[in-house]
Formats: structure tokens, sequence, C-alpha cells
């Protein structure tokens, strides 16, 4: 049995960034699912308020769907990208 010593390095399928990281590891996660692909910008984690008041359930799903949009967008962006896992050789 041999061991890996060095850097591997692969490249991300979606975004073409090339990632190394020092051996043993065979398998990187790309930061790229982290960015809007409208604008660029880095994304904040989404958490939802689940506290009951917080929805007013006496006056129905109305209150649920109302939200606010933040300036840079008409309306709120959620990504659906997932993380990237890049295959390191």
């Amino acid at each position: 049995m041999t061991i890996k010593v060095g850097m591997a390095c692969g490249v991300c399928p979606r975004c073409g960034k090339k990632i190394c990281r020092p051996r043993p590891a065979d398998i990187a996660v790309c930061s790229c699912w982290e960015y809007c692909p409208l604008d660029g910008k880095l994304m904040q984690p989404y958490t939802p308020d689940l506290t009951p008041s917080t929805y007013e359930s006496d006056r129905g799903i109305d209150v649920i769907m109302v939200h606010d949009s933040p300036e840079d967008h008409p309306q709120p962006y959620y990504s659906k990208l997932k993380p990237v896992e890049v295959r390191l050789t």
C-alpha cells in the first residue's frame, strides 16, 4: 500500500474553478453554490421563522406568502443550487 503525499487537484464542473487540497483528500466541495447566479453576490442562508404567532394562523395562508423583496432584485431569489463535489486526482 502506498501513501499519497503532495497536493491533489480537480476542476469544478459547474464553474471551472481549480481546487487543490493536501493529500490524502480525494473530494473537495466547491463554494460556487453559495453565490447568487443573478448578480454573483454571496448569498445568506435562508432560515424561516417558524413561530406560530408570526403567521397569524387565524388569517389564513395569505400571510405566509407575503415577504419583503431585497432592493437588488424585484423579487427575492432562493437558490436551488446544491454543493458540488469535485473529485481530486
